[in-house]
């Protein structure tokens, strides 16, 4: 027993990125099936809200709790960041994803929402001064076409101009999220900067809902759904997530979105039952290739991320 755990221990260093991206994958790719029935009963504002404040709860009382967390070490200008890091991130971006879930299919959303790694490269060159050069910039292309496709053909009867909009709307806010990020979860951890970015974002969502007069409390058969979004996609989904994001480069570390087209496609198959369009599935292959092909920069032309 002893020996078994002591080889489990051995190799936890080598398994430990893949496990954290297939947690990810995984909980990242169920958004879009596990909202798709409620998307007309609940505002998909208030969606995301409860979604944010349910992870909130579940996480906010393991970071207080643990030893390496104390509110005195982080800086003032960390608190402005962590602060607009979250409206970026949970109203801003995640908003207009759970408005490409209402007025798109499951399978559209979810094409739209992976293709953010290729954004993800520009920024992480643009501020993180990552290498980007002709090769990556040709691959960039080749995943904005998948997108094109998806986008410009969009399934009959189901996909909207306000979802397609949206979709890409949140796909590059989440990009920029992603590239901004990495300093404050190298310095912070994780679960810190996670947990903390929810808590101060949700502080003004609340109120703004309650300005816009927009209908908060949902139909009690709703809440099955809610929880799920809140404790396995915007907890456990976002730590795994950023888990990865400590061991790789930010543009880089959303390789996990290569994963996410087929998954989500998958999923909403075998649960909703949609089928996806052709150029769907060619759009897919592309947005995959492109993120597939541009993880294979050396590590030698990579640059250290600014810390903050």
């Amino acid at each position: 027993m002893k020996n078994g755990k002591a080889r489990l221990f051995a190799l936890w260093p080598k398994l430990r990125l893949p496990v954290y991206l297939f947690l990810a994958v995984l909980s990242f790719s169920s958004i879009e099936v596990l909202a798709n029935p409620i998307r007309h009963r609940i505002d998909p504002f208030a969606l995301t809200f409860w979604r944010f404040f349910i992870a909130t709860a579940c996480l906010f009382p393991i970071t207080v709790l643990r030893k390496k967390f104390h509110f005195s070490t982080i800086r003032p200008r960390e608190w402005l960041a962590l602060f607009l890091l979250g409206c970026l991130n949970v109203i801003l971006c995640m908003g207009a994803h759970a408005l490409s879930i209402k007025h798109a299919s499951a399978s559209t959303a979810a094409l739209l929402i992976a293709s953010n790694p290729l954004a993800t490269s520009l920024f992480a060159w643009l501020i993180l001064k990552e290498r980007y050069d002709l090769r990556r910039g040709l691959l960039m292309g080749v995943g904005l076409l998948g997108v094109a496709m998806v986008a410009l053909r969009p399934s009959a009867g189901v996909d909207t101009p306000m979802g397609i909009s949206a979709g890409i709307v949140g796909m590059v806010g989440f990009a920029l999220y992603t590239v901004l990020s990495k300093g404050l979860v190298q310095r912070l951890g994780s679960l810190t900067a996670t947990t903390l970015s929810f808590l101060l974002a949700l502080v003004v969502y609340f109120p703004l809902l309650i300005a816009l007069k927009i209908p908060l409390f949902p139909a009690p058969d709703v809440w099955p759904h809610l929880l799920a979004l809140g404790v396995v996609v915007s907890g456990f989904g976002y730590i795994a997530f950023f888990k990865a994001l400590k061991d790789l480069p930010a543009g880089r570390a959303s390789l996990l979105f290569f994963f996410k087209p087929p998954v989500s496609l998958f999923l909403a198959w075998l649960f909703l039952g949609e089928s996806p369009t052709l150029f769907a599935g060619i759009g897919s292959a592309l947005i995959m290739a492109g993120i597939f092909f541009d993880r294979k920069v050396p590590a030698s032309t990579r640059v250290a991320p600014q810390t903050g």
